[in-house]
């Protein structure tokens, strides 16, 4: 997830950092039959530089896994910009302020500034994309970086090896095309909120994430899941297909590693929580 949503749009920061290494153990879990493994791993899509996340206990699923799941499939980066363009953009709309209350527009011109981008240059966006872009832009306060995240470290762990994936990019735009309106305003103005403050935002799930702390990575979506619309689309029905994919998965021989969004494997509901209502034996191995 970017923040609280979920997709991997984030700054790609260069230069020389200074800062020491961070050691983080990140969630992972194991489901076994006689011959079939799967681990499941909690991501975070963009990630500081030097966050050492490849525990010994991952570096063995890693290391074992023939074959590696994401949520979407890699791409090049110019390939998903295109992508995303393509859909998040539209004709004839409202300005962007326009499209909040007035009381909320102070709030949405202080997050683009601090996402370091304009209103202008956000007009055409859907209002979905442009929660995005404000997303994407804001990930300098913490320098995240799609390059550091846990998905493209992974894929060139796994170069010569299966890469699969749970669904298609453009199949995720879709899920943020078709909220409602009222829905994807939520999402802007959050995005906004946490661009000011990313103490408020990004910094919880990292500090959640790195700790591996399973209660503070659900509280984290407490936010989503107020709008039931958004919290349907993009949490609760993925994490239903993304349970049924994994026990059909089961059900042939192999070693798979599959890396989500952490927020998709903790709390009720959850992938983990689905895995387990149907008897699975699922064990945290990190």
């Amino acid at each position: 997830m970017i923040r609280r949503f979920g997709l991997t749009f984030a700054l790609l920061l260069a230069g020389c950092d200074q800062t020491p290494p961070t050691p983080a153990r990140p969630a992972l879990w194991q489901v076994s039959d006689a011959d079939t493994t799967i681990w499941l791993i909690g991501t975070i899509h963009a990630l500081p530089p030097k966050v050492q996340w490849q525990t010994p206990e991952v570096e063995r699923a890693i290391g074992a896994a023939d074959t590696l799941v994401l949520e979407v499939p890699p791409v090049a980066s110019a390939s998903a910009h295109e992508q995303f363009e393509t859909l998040a953009r539209q004709r004839g709309l409202p300005a962007l302020l326009d499209r909040v209350a007035p009381a909320d527009r102070a709030l949405l011109k202080q997050g683009i500034a601090a996402a370091s981008q304009s209103a202008a240059d956000l007009d055409g966006y859907k209002t979905w994309a442009a929660a995005l872009v404000i997303g994407a832009g804001a990930g300098h306060v913490s320098q995240a970086s799609a390059d550091d995240g846990v998905e493209a470290v992974l894929t060139q762990r796994f170069a010569g090896k299966t890469i699969g994936a749970l669904e298609s990019r453009e199949g995720q735009l879709h899920l943020f095309d078709r909220l409602p309106e009222a829905s994807q305003r939520r999402l802007l103005l959050d995005a906004a909120r946490d661009a000011i403050d990313p103490e408020q935002g990004y910094r919880p799930l990292l500090a959640a994430w790195i700790k591996g702390d399973a209660a503070k990575l659900s509280a984290t979506l407490d936010p989503v899941r107020q709008d039931r619309a958004i919290a349907d689309a993009l949490i609760d029905q993925r994490n239903r297909r993304w349970e049924r994919a994994i026990v059909g998965r089961m059900a042939r021989p192999g070693r798979v590693l599959v890396a989500v969004g952490a927020g998709h494997l903790v709390g009720p509901g959850s992938v983990i929580a689905l895995l387990r209502d149907r008897g699975l034996n699922v064990e945290r191995v990190e």
